[in-house]
């Protein structure tokens, strides 16, 4: 063998050798360098992870836009395997086949789950109600330290959407957040609708959305919100009324100002696809179908995964408090 070919094959073992022992070490800095090369989607890796070992952590899972097919029964088998202690739904689960979606969902705790109706529920409206056990389209709840709050969007009213002209729906916002953000026990406030209040995919009622709702948000210290109605996974930077983006670390974020908005429509309904990137966009995802899992640590930190059915991490965010 000449000597050129001994020392390639020589290094060549040793690179082997040397990715191993980091791997082994520190994989995230493999996954950060296969991100830069473009092998990667994850692109955020939060510094406190390995604190959400412990007891005090509560963990909530979000999708939606399911409709009845191998995907979406992968997903909510994924789901459920999360160990999840709330199960936020964000609407157009049967796509208007509530008996199909009962029978798909029965194994899950329905204790857990609470439901945002999207358009493609309402001609079964009461029969998801019922399951739910909720007795409404909008209405708020505490878990540990969490409020929630689910809006309503759906349904139209002289040829306007819903919402906008839902006066005590809106009465009922506002009085819900301002209780919540004085409450003490409250270190957290997430939001859940089916509609988005930011997509890069154009939908039609998103700017009326937020005229009517962020400046509230903002007011009241909103955390999340979360929705579905696009068949895709998108995650906003921090940002408060009129797209001013507060943050644009991309990944960790320090007691920002503004909601961070996440679309997690990855149920197991066909995708729709991305043609655009809008400014306060840092994640885009048309290629999986998943859930969005948080573990929230106390009052201290919230990390966020949205997790593919294939079991990889496309996507990684923390929000740290008091830390």
């Amino acid at each position: 063998m000449k000597t050129k070919q001994k020392i390639a094959i020589i290094s060549i073992i040793i690179s082997i050798i040397v990715i191993s022992s980091i791997t082994i070490l520190n994989p995230q800095l493999i996954d950060r360098t296969f991100y830069r090369m473009g092998l990667q989607e994850q692109i955020c890796f939060p510094i406190i992870n390995e604190e959400f070992q412990s007891d005090n952590v509560t963990n909530i899972v979000a999708a939606g836009d399911f409709g009845i097919n191998e995907n979406s029964i992968k997903t909510l088998k994924n789901i459920q395997s999360s160990n999840p202690e709330v199960i936020l739904m964000l609407g157009d689960l049967g796509q208007s086949t509530s008996k199909d979606w009962i029978e798909l969902s029965e194994p899950m705790d329905r204790n857990k789950m609470y439901i945002a109706l999207g358009d493609g529920d309402l001609l079964e409206r009461n029969e998801y109600l019922r399951y739910s056990a909720i007795t409404d389209d909008y209405y708020s709840f505490d878990y540990q330290n969490i409020h929630f709050l689910a809006i309503s969007t759906n349904e139209e009213k002289n040829n306007e959407f819903g919402i906008l002209s839902d006066v005590i729906q809106i009465d009922f916002i506002k009085d819900d957040l301002s209780n919540a953000a004085d409450d003490p026990k409250t270190d957290w406030i997430v939001v859940f609708l089916h509609h988005p209040m930011y997509s890069s995919i154009p939908n039609l009622y998103s700017m009326d959305l937020r005229s009517l709702l962020q400046p509230t948000f903002d007011l009241y210290g909103v955390d999340l919100v979360i929705n579905g109605h696009k068949h895709v996974y998108e995650r906003t930077n921090p940002v408060t009324f009129n797209n001013t983006i507060t943050d644009n670390e991309n990944c960790s974020y320090d007691d920002p100002n503004g909601q961070i908005y996440l679309t997690v429509g990855t149920g197991g309904h066909s995708h729709n696809k991305f043609k655009q990137k809008q400014s306060w966009s840092v994640v885009q995802n048309h290629n999986d179908f998943g859930f969005l899992n948080l573990k929230i640590l106390e009052d201290r930190a919230i990390v966020g995964e949205f997790i593919a059915n294939s079991g990889k991490i496309v996507d990684t965010f923390e929000i740290k408090k008091n830390v």
